[in-house]
């Protein structure tokens, strides 16, 4: 089913993977291409909208911007074009020594794909990053006659319903759960700010759960160990959506074709199983390469090497309006502000980046601490880190099954793991700007134990003090991230309360920011 690319380091790195191919980003970009050459430098911005704190308008421009680029996929040309952009944004506002940062990760692109049951054709979608070579580079297919198997019906998909069921030579079509609803984060919860209780409501939407945390790895694991040659997905607890566009999970590297379909096809299907053995049959081709990803940062100068570090990520797996769209604004409204302040007026030096690789396995940030944090000749001592992401409305799951989304924030959190005196000050600046329903996470736990869940694992599980903004609307995975997802009232309070937290930062003492670390024995990989 697969065949190893033999090719030479330098000329893989030079093919480059389009973006996944089998719903119709075809349309977006590329299939196979070469990294462009970096583009010259923007001319500094001197117009008077791009001094201060942003406007509304231009912050939701910045997001507008990326959201047009594509699906802004790591190694294709909207992933370049993406960091491109970021890039010229800092040069225009004035950020000094901006540059890239490079890091080799995986592209993968499944170009043809189909699934039926019996004769009856299944309205199914990729799952991405399923189907590879662990640690190398691929082409894969099922083959001119595609993969025909007996579908199995394993439930939830626990190692003991598939041991019953006895999976080995077939597809197993489970449920994949979503473990961590809002409410689950109540016993990380230090201050929560929502003056009108609008978190009672009468739909539950406290129990809506995010996507990033589920059962995937638990129940693919068990399935290739038992010797399933297939997989179908049932997205029990999404909206009437089968595009699911998972992370690529490092821990569970999926060697089997797999889909995703909605509850409403995976009920169909059970029924149609329950007429008796069925078939089914996947067709699925692509391949995974090696690509070059591309971060980018950008420096303010201060008056000594210690460093407080701010940033988001720019790729994203379809137009990403909140994630990570929003983020990258944020930081480039942060930018913005403390470039239009005299160097004098800052006691520590700003960096500030916006990271590539969030979806196909965070290669680009390891390489970043590696180069800034671990390596004890950076020119940076980083003390701090603000991370910025999901600026975004809620949505919930209506009574039809659709999206619904209301004009409100989604729940957010800032997980930290600062010490009391930022604390402090970050509970003051949530009920001073009046950032409504907005909690205050403790992570210090989180952190030693493996990383907090959101782009700034890899900088806390380092003993960084870390202030992550963080959200999970349920559509953060999906087609449905749109710009009318954006929280557009919130752009500018989001941005004058992180001034203020980085403004305590900056006066602040180094060895006051943070919490002392906990050591945990082997940390658990995210």
């Amino acid at each position: 089913m697969f065949k190893k690319l033999l090719l030479p380091a330098s000329l893989i790195l030079a093919s480059l993977v389009g973006c996944f191919g089998g719903d119709d980003s075809s349309k977006k970009t590329s299939s196979s291409v070469s990294a462009p050459n970096v583009a010259k430098a923007c001319d500094k911005d001197d117009s008077p909208e791009a001094r201060g704190i942003p406007s509304e308008n231009r912050i939701y421009a910045w997001i507008e911007d990326l959201v047009n680029v594509g699906y802004r996929r790591t190694g294709t040309p909207e992933g370049y074009a993406a960091a491109a952009y970021v890039k010229c944004q800092f040069e225009k506002i004035g950020l000094d020594d901006v540059h890239y940062e490079y890091a080799t990760s995986w592209g993968w692109s499944a170009d043809k794909t189909s699934l039926s049951l019996g004769d009856k054709p299944v309205d199914a979608f990729p799952s991405a990053f399923s189907f590879i070579t662990p640690s190398e580079p691929s082409v894969f297919t099922t083959g001119a006659n595609g993969l025909k198997a007996e579908m199995v019906d394993i439930g939830l998909g626990t190692p003991l319903e598939q041991q019953l069921k006895g999976v080995k030579g077939k597809i197993v079509l489970f449920d994949l759960k979503f473990l961590l609803p809002t409410a689950g984060l109540a016993p990380f919860m230090e201050f929560y700010w929502d003056p009108t209780l609008s978190v009672i409501d009468s739909d539950l939407s406290l129990l809506v759960a995010n996507p990033f945390i589920t059962t995937y790895s638990t129940v693919l694991d068990a399935a290739m160990d038992a010797g399933a040659v297939g997989f179908v997905g049932v997205l029990a607890d999404y909206f009437d959506s089968n595009n699911y566009y998972n992370e690529f999970y490092r821990r569970s590297e999926v060697t089997i074709p797999g889909f995703w379909i909605t509850a409403k096809e995976g009920a169909r299907l059970r029924q149609q199983l329950k007429l008796g053995k069925q078939e089914a049959k996947i067709v699925f081709e692509g391949s995974r390469k090696a690509v070059e990803s591309r971060s980018v940062v950008g420096i303010l100068t201060g008056k000594s090497k210690e460093t407080i570090m701010v940033q988001s990520h720019h790729d994203s797996v379809f137009n990403g309006a909140v994630e990570d769209g929003s983020g990258v604004a944020a930081v480039l409204a942060q930018a913005q502000h403390y470039a239009s302040q005299p160097k004098e007026s800052r006691e520590k030096t700003m960096l500030f980046v916006t990271f590539d690789t969030h979806f196909t396995g965070y290669q680009s940030h390891m390489a970043f601490i590696d180069k800034y944090i671990k390596d004890k000749d950076s020119p940076y001592k980083i003390v701090a880190n603000i991370t910025l992401e999901h600026i975004a409305k809620q949505g919930i799951i209506g009574a039809d099954g659709k999206l619904e989304v209301r004009d409100q924030s989604e729940i957010r959190g800032i997980m930290n793991n600062m010490g009391l005196p930022m604390k402090a000050v970050m509970m003051n600046t949530i009920v001073k700007h009046d950032l409504r329903r907005m909690a205050l996470l403790q992570a210090n736990v989180l952190c030693t134990a493996g990383g907090m869940p959101t782009d700034a694992s890899f900088v806390c599980r380092e003993g960084i003090p870390t202030a992550s903004l963080i959200s999970g609307p349920i559509y953060l995975y999906d087609k449905a991230d749109t710009l009318d997802k954006i929280d557009r009232k919130q752009l500018v309070p989001i941005t004058e309360a992180f001034i203020d937290i980085i403004d305590a930062i900056d006066l602040m003492p180094s060895a006051l920011i943070g919490l002392l670390p906990i050591p945990i024995v082997n940390p658990v990989e995210i």
